[in-house]
């Protein structure tokens, strides 16, 4: 199994974290493509090549979490395409094996008791997005060895409309699902219903320790199991250390070492 870590606040830039890879023995960096200096424009690919030869390194990409590529207004809807076209081609030119994508609930009503999502009740519209979005991405990918990932999130589960679409979605060749154990437990495994479906959907994981209300802490501090989550893994390799500062990043590894899940 390859580890790796997230762009980090703390890190000023991709050669930060690379440093930070070398020196916890760790395989790949996570490209958060929400942050300023990581948009594909501010991106040079052969200084992100040196990077991973110098270092001993690859990536895997965070998509944009503000992503919404079915949203129902064409023009803003044909701009997330462009930004995912832009990801998909970043990602081929470095051989990148996994684009981790959030799957937006979009915008909700609020009635007296009761909350509708515009998602479900405009479904045609929105299924037809998504298959005009698999589309897209299957063209853009063709044969390369990439795989664009969904995550749970723990915002909300799934919703109706998006459990239609993840069908699609998981019959495609170039998509697959991201794990994130947090946001499981965070959510009392409310998507497990949808891991369980596809198993050998399952590419990617995001490992982060939970105490059921705060997610992202370091491993062995709260109450994942972190051994078990692991080897649910059976179809990718890329276990993400998703942790939000460089002191939970080695606390997190310190962990798994003593616990003699990483070995070097």
């Amino acid at each position: 199994m390859k580890l790796g870590l997230p762009t980090l606040v703390e890190c000023e830039g991709v050669e930060d974290c690379a440093r930070l890879a070398k020196r916890l023995s760790l395989d790949f960096i996570e490209i958060n493509m929400s942050f300023p200096q990581y948009q594909t424009h501010s991106l040079d690919v052969n200084d992100l090549k040196r990077i991973m030869k110098e270092y001993g390194v690859f990536y895997t990409i965070h998509a944009d979490e503000q992503l919404n590529p079915f949203d129902f207004n064409p023009k803003v809807s044909e701009c997330y395409f462009d930004v995912m076209r832009d990801t998909i081609r970043l990602a081929v030119s470095l051989g990148i094996p996994v684009i981790n994508m959030h799957l937006l609930k979009g915008v909700y009503v609020t009635l007296p008791g009761k909350v509708i999502l515009l998602t479900d009740v405009y479904r045609s519209e929105y299924i037809d997005r998504v298959k005009q979005f698999i589309a897209m991405c299957e063209d853009e990918i063709g044969d390369a060895p990439l795989r664009i990932a969904i995550e749970n999130v723990d915002s909300n589960a799934f919703t109706v409309s998006q459990i239609e679409a993840l069908e699609l979605f998981m019959n495609s060749r170039v998509f697959g699902l991201t794990l994130d154990i947090g946001h499981d437990t965070c959510l009392g495994g409310s998507d497990r219903h949808v891991f369980n479906k596809y198993p050998e959907k399952l590419v990617h994981l995001h490992l982060h320790d939970s105490n059921g209300k705060s997610a992202h802490l370091p491993l062995g501090s709260a109450s994942v199991n972190v051994a078990k989550t692991m080897s649910q893994l059976k179809y990718g390799d890329t276990c993400l250390i998703e942790v939000k500062t460089i002191a939970g990043l080695e606390e997190s590894v310190e962990y798994l070492k003593r616990t003699q899940l990483f070995t070097l």
